[in-house]
């Protein structure tokens, strides 16, 4: 897949200087997805609470539908939380990490029916080519990501432990790690004691995805 490279006419947002959470761009579009994630799970909680109420007055049938419904409430309580511990995730990176510009990705899991999640990429370097694979995954679906980030991306953290890539600006953060993680242990390895501090401040320094 060739890399389209950013047109001349599109304007560029440069990051502010310090950490990327420092940015209140940043701050606001945390925010945003928060509030987002709780839009989800708070509903839930009063349907499942509701439906639970009912169920306890209700005639038998009732009570099946109420526990199919209370059922399907889980799972989208199961679901935000997800989501709020994922974007929690990304936060920690951002507190640590400043925001760099790359010139694009390169998508390598390319699928004709329907978008997948995780992605697996690679991240485009000013002079040095791609970086290894690495297999990102959002908060919430943000379906023109690919459009978005073809051709300029905002990275922030280290290749070889990882971090978050997002659209120009910060939008749709996507937390970041290398597909082959034993792989870069030797490039790990060349790292100084500031780089991997900053790793495990940032969560990054273990393979757990």
């Amino acid at each position: 897949m060739s890399l389209n490279r950013l047109p001349t006419d599109r304007p560029q947002i440069p990051p502010i200087p310090g950490n990327a959470l420092d940015d209140p761009r940043m701050q606001e579009i945390c925010r945003s997805l928060r509030i987002r994630v709780w839009t989800l799970l708070v509903p839930a909680i009063l349907i499942a609470t509701a439906v639970g109420v009912l169920a306890a007055l209700g005639s038998r049938p009732a009570q099946i539908s109420a526990i199919l419904v209370a059922i399907a409430c889980c799972v989208m309580m199961q679901i935000a939380i997800s989501n709020a511990l994922w974007l929690r995730r990304i936060e920690r990176v951002l507190r640590v990490y400043p925001w760099e510009q790359r010139p694009g990705v390169k998508r390598l899991d390319t699928n004709e029916r329907r978008p997948r999640s995780p992605h697996v990429v690679k991240l485009a370097r000013d002079s040095d080519g791609w970086s290894a694979e690495m297999v990102m995954s959002p908060v919430l679906s943000h379906r023109t990501w690919e459009a978005d980030m073809a051709a300029a991306v905002w990275f922030a953290g280290d290749e070889r432990f990882g971090g978050v890539v997002a659209i120009p600006g910060g939008r749709a953060p996507m937390f970041t790690k290398p597909r082959q993680w034993d792989q870069l242990e030797a490039l790990r390895a060349k790292a100084d004691a500031d780089e991997v501090g900053r790793a495990r401040r940032a969560g990054l320094a273990g393979k757990k995805w």
